[in-house]
């Protein structure tokens, strides 16, 4: 009976031995998880951080563009109103001068012609009305078929309701 005993408290040890065994492992592993997790943690921390930082200058940089822009919009305004009194005190010393002598002064002639150029549409619309294919007009205007129908199709009169 003292056998039995005996092989039964080493088998009842050794399963003891495996338990304690298999629940240390467990515990290193929940630690080894909970290091990782720290550190997955700590990293993304670390990346919200710098992307804060970014937006932070970002925004600095932005602020300074607008105050640049609104320091440059004043200064075209001051230059602005600057040019309209030199207008104004020229135009007076024009009316001066031409009351002084009104028979040698001839305005300036302006070329008028030379910097008009006809917008895209009307140029479209104009060779329609000289006859020209859409692909002819497309071709010409270097523009795709179906820009040049769908103005077409803006630029037709509604049919009215009787």
């Amino acid at each position: 009976m003292t056998v039995f005993l005996l092989i039964s408290s080493f088998i009842i040890d050794g399963v003891l031995l495996f338990t304690l065994f298999i629940m240390m492992n467990k515990v290193r592993k929940t630690e080894e998880l909970e290091l990782k997790q720290k550190q997955v943690a700590s990293e993304i921390e670390d990346l919200f951080t710098s992307y804060l930082m970014e937006i932070k200058e970002e925004n600095r940089r932005m602020e300074s563009l607008i105050e640049k822009k609104n320091s440059y919009s004043d200064y075209q305004s001051s230059q602005k109103e600057n040019r309209e009194e030199e207008i104004e005190s020229h135009s007076k010393k024009e009316t001066i001068s031409t009351n002084d002598s009104s028979s040698s002064y001839s305005p300036p002639e302006l070329n008028v012609m030379e910097s008009y150029q006809p917008s895209f549409h009307s140029q479209v619309l104009e060779l329609r009305e000289k006859g020209y294919s859409v692909d002819q007009i497309a071709k010409k205007m270097d523009k795709g078929k179906t820009e040049i129908e769908l103005l077409f199709k803006f630029h037709q009169k509604p049919m009215k309701k009787t």
